[in-house]
């Protein structure tokens, strides 16, 4: 690990951009999750990845520590407020940390900056979703994230415990052509009770007047935890009118 991630899980604090100075450390991802985005890195291999907010860098730091740096490798990394909102610290920290060379760094909303990525053929091999958390963005960065991934590529998304953002999962597994690959369970598993009143939800002479999320629930399509990883099985090839309800 990184000598610039390991102080920061260690102290709960991060320099400031100037170097002077530190600050607590809030919304980032937990050490579990990191490493399950590290372990993804490591066995995906991949040369161009792709992430969506960066705060003050935690998740990139895990992601870039974990490629295997070679020709043409590069994590591009999207946020619109990295130099207002987070002081550029994320950006510092990934500089800090020896990645200044890899990283191109875009500093505007996500459905403008993967639209010009899209535009200009870009391709990409693995993409984290951390983003605006409302359902709308989050399925404007999946769609254009598809159009960009490679098949066999992998995006994982995170606070996927979220309704918003489990409403998209539920979309992905069920219309497109993704499978779930791993998830991070350290946010815990569905009660027993939960798992139970499933079944006998899904085996109910009623399931036609239910909810999609009541005839196949979350658990019976894979989608638990707090982060998500999909891996792309074939580019998209459904009819133009196509629909499951999710």
């Amino acid at each position: 690990m990184n000598e610039v991630l390991s102080e920061i899980l260690e102290t709960g604090v991060t320099k400031l951009a100037s170097g002077s100075g530190t600050v607590k450390v809030h919304s980032s991802i937990s050490a579990s999750e990191g490493q399950f985005l590290h372990k993804l890195v490591r066995q995906l291999d991949p040369t161009i990845s792709l992430e969506i907010g960066l705060a003050y860098g935690i998740s990139a730091l895990f992601i870039c520590d974990a490629l295997n740096v070679r020709n043409g490798t590069q994590h591009i990394v999207i946020d619109p407020v990295q130099l207002t909102d987070w002081g550029g610290i994320g950006i510092a920290n990934l500089r800090r940390a020896g990645y200044g060379d890899i990283v191109q760094f875009i500093e505007a909303p996500s459905y403008r900056a993967l639209a010009e990525l899209e535009s200009s053929g870009q391709r990409i091999d693995f993409a984290f979703i951390d983003g605006w958390h409302t359902f709308d963005f989050t399925l404007v960065d999946l769609f254009l994230i598809d159009r960009m991934l490679n098949v066999g590529g992998v995006v994982a998304v995170d606070d996927t415990t979220w309704p918003a953002i489990r409403k998209v999962c539920r979309f992905v597994k069920t219309n497109l052509a993704y499978s779930v690959l791993g998830v991070d369970d350290s946010d815990g598993t569905p009660s027993l009770k939960r798992r139970i009143s499933e079944f006998l939800l899904c085996h109910s002479p009623f399931r036609g007047l239910l909810r999609p999320e009541v005839i196949a629930p979350d658990s019976n399509l894979g989608l638990t935890g707090g982060c998500i990883a999909f891996r792309k099985e074939a580019d998209d090839s459904r009819r133009w009118d196509h629909f499951v309800d999710f």
